[in-house]
């Protein structure tokens, strides 16, 4: 039987670049306006984008049957770390990414953009002999480690030791977007 699965949560999506001395000086000091950067450096000329779900009480999933009844409703609470699962916490599963240039060789200086959604929904489709309990459903993690902090989300939805495929993302309402230019010297900036 097919089953439909609404993933509810804040979503991040976030987008990287590593910039030369040169570009991080014109970005910081020609260009103050984070839309142009934007379109400059980020649009879909990036080293690093994804859009995913903060790790964290937000976040929910809801199950429902080929006729649309809901079958299952999970909270934060119901959702474990596929580490938890003897056979499964041998798996890679779990990923780290680091923008912060002090500290990686893969970055000069970042340019880090973030915009932020409330109520935001991915959406799998799974196919299942028997209908999916709490139990089926395990998360992997994304860390970004940024000289701000690491920003923990989900890294992936798994189901019974299946990592899902999303088939859409709708995001909720914009909550903001703020992005940062993050120097191998230490120092940072806001650009807004």
């Amino acid at each position: 039987m097919k089953y439909s699965i609404e993933f509810i949560g804040y979503e991040f999506h976030i987008q990287t670049k590593g910039l030369t001395k040169g570009e991080t000086e014109a970005a910081e000091w020609d260009i103050g306006d984070l839309w142009e950067l934007e379109d400059l450096h980020l649009a879909g000329e990036g080293d690093f984008e994804k859009c995913s779900l903060g790790y964290d009480e937000q976040l929910s999933v809801s199950v429902s049957d080929e006729s649309g009844n809901q079958i299952l409703e999970l909270s934060y609470a119901d959702l474990r770390h596929f580490s938890e699962v003897e056979n499964l916490n041998d798996k890679d599963w779990d990923k780290t990414l680091c923008v912060d240039p002090e500290y990686t060789d893969d970055y000069e200086n970042t340019i880090f953009l973030e915009k932020g959604f409330k109520g935001s929904a991915f959406y799998f489709t799974l196919e299942s002999d028997t209908p999916p309990s709490k139990e089926d459903f395990l998360l992997s993690s994304l860390c970004i480690e940024t000289p701000q902090g690491d920003y923990d989300l989900v890294g992936n939805l798994i189901f019974k030791g299946k990592i899902l495929e999303e088939d859409e993302l709708e995001s909720g309402s914009h909550n903001g977007s703020w992005m940062y230019l993050f120097k191998s010297d230490g120092s940072q900036t806001e650009i807004s």
